[in-house]
């Protein structure tokens, strides 16, 4: 045992060297088993076999480690195998199109029905585990939880939207901006926003109103591409036909705008600029 104790260090690093050990699997609980396993292979043990007592318990130990790993897999080992299937035509698809593919594409590959790819996908994330004692990030979360967190996709398309409307917030004409901005993100109330501007309560609210049909104008036609028609009277649609051409001028980069490309608006659109050749 003391002479060959570190066959058991050596079988648990053979098998996590073969599969990706969960984040909740510690290797120490490993190691303890493989130590355990190898005082039982130490007694089965039979020198005149003429094997040498490494060549004989290696595989053991490798093999009691991985009893370990399905003794606490909540997953069968039929999930297991058509997960790493399925990750594997993943890994085809992505490398084949430039992007990761999508579950229709995938099942195609697989060559099995959307329901049943949908089906292995949920028993899989039915089956992780994490622990409560991971240790924790900068950001808070930790390590063994998954991301939650948005696409680089669709962090590009929600920077962009908060981009043009913070353009669109600061060319609102006269205090609309103002109170807007103490409406909705200084948590002020109407009455307070009245008595600070020496305003009546009637009047906020219909600047805050008029606020936001000029930034539902002005977004539709900067970042959808599709023009409001104005209403009300003759001020009111000048208004809005000047605030929407100031704020389609203060997103647009310099340069003429038929070398501006349009702003991306979803996932796919982000995901194929990016695909492109420079």
């Amino acid at each position: 045992m003391t002479e060959h104790l570190a066959l058991a260090q050596y079988a648990v690093n053979a098998v996590a060297a073969r599969i990706s050990l969960p984040a909740h699997v510690s290797r120490e609980d490993l190691l303890s088993c493989a130590q355990i396993a190898l005082v039982e292979v130490a007694r089965r043990f039979d020198s005149t076999a003429g094997a040498t007592f490494a060549t004989y318990a290696l595989p053991r130990l490798q093999g009691a480690v991985l009893d370990e790993l399905r003794s606490g897999d909540w997953a069968s080992r039929s999930v297991r195998a058509a997960a790493r299937r399925s990750d594997a035509a993943a890994d085809v698809l992505a490398a084949r199109l430039g992007r990761p593919p999508t579950q229709a594409e995938l099942a195609a590959e697989l060559g099995v029905p959307l329901s049943e790819l949908s089906s292995l996908q949920v028993d899989v994330h039915r089956a992780v585990m994490v622990s409560i004692d991971a240790e924790s990030g900068d950001d808070g979360n930790t390590f063994d939880l998954p991301s939650t967190g948005d696409s680089p996709e669709k962090t590009v398309v929600k920077n962009e939207r908060a981009r043009h409307l913070h353009e669109a917030m600061h060319a609102l004409p006269d205090r609309l901006g103002e109170v807007v901005e103490r409406s909705f993100f200084g948590d002020e109330s109407l009455t307070d926003i009245a008595a600070d501007l020496g305003v009546t309560l009637s009047r906020v609210s219909q600047m805050r109103a008029r606020a936001l049909t000029l930034l539902h104008a002005a977004m539709s036609e900067v970042w959808e591409e599709t023009p409001v028609a104005p209403e009300g009277g003759v001020r009111a649609r000048n208004q809005q036909a000047a605030y929407v051409e100031q704020v389609v001028t203060r997103s647009r980069p310099r340069g003429s705008r038929g070398m501006w490309p349009p702003p991306p608006r979803s996932a796919d659109q982000v995901r194929t600029a990016f695909t492109q050749p420079a």
